[in-house]
């Protein structure tokens, strides 16, 4: 849409004194040096969703900006990806509406190892560096240094603050201590992951400054340098070398000498702070612009992105506060202004022109944008509040609402996450399909919406709890969010998907350190929807093989890796260690996604077999086996290669005496559907989440009392032939009779369905005991219970028995998002081991098949 009518200028009288642009009484707080220590870790420790800092880290801070400098020891890492920190500066914001996106900036490159660090006040006293330090004054600074090698010279970063000042200066000082010359790359590089993030960073190039913006999480960088500043940058990492007028950045330093180079590094909201950081220091005028933007009706446009262009073609970027306003500091002069909701652009090229030196008012009528609104509440079928899932998908013509990127929160992509069952979204003017779900032991909600300009539109209803799971409850074993530093997801975010999408049971397994969910679950007030304790992945190399999940673990909060171990190249090794955390703590010990050919019978590789990691086999609990549907190519014919299929490859082991049990997980990564498609059915004593025992959970799954699923609810009881006891997954049962009866309940919500059952005995399917819904339509159902049937079981040996359930040719549907849709619904319970002679359950030793498998050739 375009509106070509003139912006109404009001300007106000008011001087500019918010931006320091004129004398005035100087009330300028002082810098503050400060080491964080649990006590004062609240009042100093910055905010932000890549907030890196912990005890023993220092903060320089003034009244605009909070910087974090680490400790400078070779183990200090920020996460599994951002490492050898030492020395860097790894948090930098703004004092005000702090979102620290930083994950590290790393003078000299990562060429030079800081194991030393002083601390300067305003008058030049240098203090060691001791738990208690703290100084305060006109400015401080504190610089880390690395000693002189033969062929490197003696490096000292000292990063420097004054009062009222929205920069933080580092300063490099290379000093040849040696009797020969040496060169010198001028050269830094950071971290700033933006892949899934709504970040731009400078053109590569050559320029006078870098920066980078993370527009959603609204926290931008400029670097400015005493040399242009060539950039190199991709979605993770940016180069900045600082070159001469010929575009070198190398220097020769002869014996004794020494160069410096000085870079100024501004935080601000977005690029229009940081460029008026370093214009204020310039001398160049500013102007305060507050932009209050109202919709057709006169209402204020909550989140309304602006976009703006000046004169000399360059963009930013501002995001209005829940006013539908936001005050800008610009330079004086013509822009073009974009706005827009949602991801939509709802005017386009208005013409704006700031005026010099006073503070202005610019009010926004979008006369033709008048969004509708969506009030929310959801009940379960007591009429409480339940947590939930709802999707906008639009009809054609109306617009995909963009709410957020997939690392946020309540609201990602089309999504929203309503943790108590209610919540209020403007969306644009249109008809939306609407599903609003959770989890498969509930009917989802399909229902269309229309949504009127200026009215609201009540979207309410009753999620009916369809499927009976009593005596079982579900969980994920294996999440992530940013902490973990493969990716950039808000953890806040991870919780709200586990818990919209009934996972009751959630262990925090990030990469790399001990983290918690505590917070969020408090802060959300959700503790009676889910229960969670404090865990971590260990992953080292070799990849794939070498991740292991564990749970509980006692986390120490603010400290390296939450108190962690660390990982070893050898697997044998890491999983040992891991498992004796803690002072040998009762824990669950998961191989994740492993290639158990590689693990289990060719350690070095080679396509031979051998003894496979051995070392490892004593210490693992469960071992993922995902995806589950991949269960259903274990048909009666076993065509094909099952040289590296994982469920085949598991069966084979079971077969050899293996007894780990399987499960499966999301692995979720991101909160755009990234949990719930996958999750475990685990045998419980209560079925109120605020009740769940960790130990509880923990033990029933290394007594493989677990059921893997992407939907279908699977129950398998088996009994001895005339006997009233039951045996459920992972049990073990005496049947001296040899005949077993099993019987077989399958449940599905209103939104997937399954056609076959097939039982395994020994890892092949059983002659007589393979049911579809084509070939047996009469045993299957059409409401909720798909299939509930008891089955005779003859048995002539020791046998495992396993049943897969699932759709061949079904999907899940668009409950679980694009991405998994089309993915057939599938179940498998772990097996049931039944001793036919009283002597005690003996495998068969059978390969079926096909050769044990070696490590996978990729």
């Amino acid at each position: 849409m375009r509106i070509a009518a003139p912006l109404i200028v009001l300007l106000l009288a008011t001087v500019a004194i918010r931006f320091g642009l004129v004398a005035q009484e100087d009330t300028t707080a002082a810098v503050e040096l400060v080491r964080l220590t649990e006590e004062n870790w609240d009042q100093y420790a910055p905010e932000g969703k890549e907030v890196d800092a912990i005890y023993g880290d220092l903060v320089l801070r003034n009244d605009r900006l909070v910087a974090v400098i680490a400790q400078p020891l070779a183990s200090r890492n920020a996460n599994m990806t951002v490492r050898t920190i030492a020395g860097a500066l790894i948090d930098l914001t703004q004092r005000e509406q702090q979102s620290d996106q930083l994950s590290a900036f790393y003078p000299g490159q990562r060429q030079y190892p800081f194991r030393a660090w002083s601390a300067a006040d305003a008058d030049g006293n240098r203090h060691d560096i001791g738990d208690t330090v703290r100084i305060t004054g006109d400015h401080a600074a504190i610089t880390v240094s690395a000693a002189p090698t033969d062929s490197k010279p003696a490096v000292d970063v000292t990063y420097r603050l004054e009062a009222g000042s929205g920069v933080l200066e580092v300063i490099t000082k290379y000093t040849n201590t040696g009797s020969k010359p040496l060169t010198v790359a001028l050269a830094d590089d950071l971290r700033a992951d933006g892949g899934k993030e709504d970040m731009v960073k400078s053109p590569n190039g050559t320029g006078e400054m870098f920066w980078f913006d993370d527009r959603y999480w609204q926290q931008a960088y400029g670097f400015v340098a005493d040399r242009p500043i060539q950039s190199n940058s991709n979605s993770r990492t940016s180069t900045l070398k600082y070159v001469d007028d010929d575009g070198n950045a190398a220097v020769t330093l002869p014996a004794g000498e020494s160069v410096s180079i000085t870079r100024y590094i501004a935080p601000g909201r977005n690029l229009l702070d940081v460029r008026a950081v370093f214009a204020e220091r310039r001398g160049k005028a500013v102007t305060p612009v507050t932009l209050n933007v109202r919709d057709g009706i006169g209402r204020p446009v909550p989140d309304a992105r602006f976009e703006l262009t000046d004169a000399d073609g360059q963009s930013a970027t501002a995001i209005a506060d829940n006013r539908g306003e936001i005050t800008l500091p610009m330079t004086p002069g013509e822009y073009s202004l974009d706005v827009l909701t949602q991801g939509v652009t709802v005017e386009e090229g208005r013409s704006l022109v700031v005026h010099d030196a006073v503070e202005q008012a610019e009010a926004i009528v979008l006369s033709e944008y008048t969004p509708g609104t969506v009030a929310a509440k959801v009940t379960d079928e007591r009429g409480r509040p339940i947590p939930c899932k709802v999707e906008f998908i639009p009809a054609d013509g109306t617009p995909r609402p963009d709410f957020g990127p997939e690392s946020a929160e309540h609201a990602v992509r089309n999504l929203r996450y309503a943790p108590r069952g209610t919540f209020s979204q403007d969306l644009h003017p249109g008809d939306y399909e609407v599903i609003v779900s959770h989890g498969p032991e509930f009917d989802a909600i399909f229902t269309e919406l229309t949504v009127t300009p200026g009215e609201t539109a009540e979207l309410t209803g009753t999620l009916v709890r369809s499927v009976e799971t009593t005596g079982w409850v579900s969980s994920d074993f294996h999440s992530h969010s940013t902490p973990s530093g493969d990716n950039t997801s808000s953890q806040l975010g991870r919780v709200l998907n586990l818990v919209c999408e009934h996972i009751e049971f959630a262990p925090c397994t990030e990469h790399n350190r001990v983290s918690t969910y505590d917070a969020h679950i408090r802060s959300q007030k959700i503790g009676e929807f889910i229960a969670s304790c404090s865990g971590m992945e260990l992953t080292g190399s070799p990849l794939p093989l070498n991740h292991q999940n564990a749970f509980p673990m006692h986390h120490h909060p603010h400290t390296q890796d939450g108190g962690g171990p660390v990982t070893d190249g050898d697997p044998s090794t890491q999983i040992e260690r891991l498992a004796l955390w803690d002072d040998r703590s009762e824990k669950l010990i998961q191989q994740n996604h492993p290639d158990l050919g590689w693990l289990v019978y060719d350690k070095d590789g080679d396509g031979h077999h051998d003894e496979g990691f051995t070392r490892s086999f004593g210490f693992i609990d469960v071992i993922e086996i995902h995806p589950v549907e991949a269960a259903l190519q274990l048909g009666p014919q076993l065509s094909g290669s099952h040289r590296n299929h994982r469920i085949f490859n598991w069966l084979q082991m079971q077969n050899q005496g293996m007894r780990i049990p399987g499960v499966v997980n999301t692995d979720a990564h991101y909160n755009y559907h990234g949990s719930g498609w996958l999750r475990n059915w685990i045998k419980s004593n209560t079925d109120d989440p605020a009740r769940i025992d960790t130990m509880e959970m923990v033990r029933a799954s290394e007594a493989g009392n677990l059921v893997m699923s992407n939907g279908p609810f699977l129950e398998v009881y088996a009994s001895e032939a005339g006997s009233s006891e039951s045996m459920t997954a992972g049990d073990d049962l005496v049947a001296r009779s040899g005949k077993v009866n099993l019987h077989v309940r399958v449940q599905c919500p209103n939104w997937h369905d399954i056609n076959l059952v097939s039982v395994l005995v020994n890892g092949r399917p059983a002659d007589g005991l393979q049911f579809r819904r084509e070939t047996h339509g009469e045993m299957f159902g059409d409401g909720v219970v798909k299939f509930d049937q008891s089955l005779t079981v003859p048995l002539e040996e020791d046998a495992h028995i396993v049943v897969i359930t699932g759709g061949e040719g079904l999907q899940l549907g668009p409950v679980v998002g694009p991405a998994r849709s089309k993915t057939p619904p599938a179940a498998l319970a772990n097996p049931i081991y039944v001793d036919v002679d009283g002597g005690g359950f003996t495998p068969n030793k059978d390969t079926l098949g096909h050769p044990l498998p070696v490590k996978e050739r990729r």
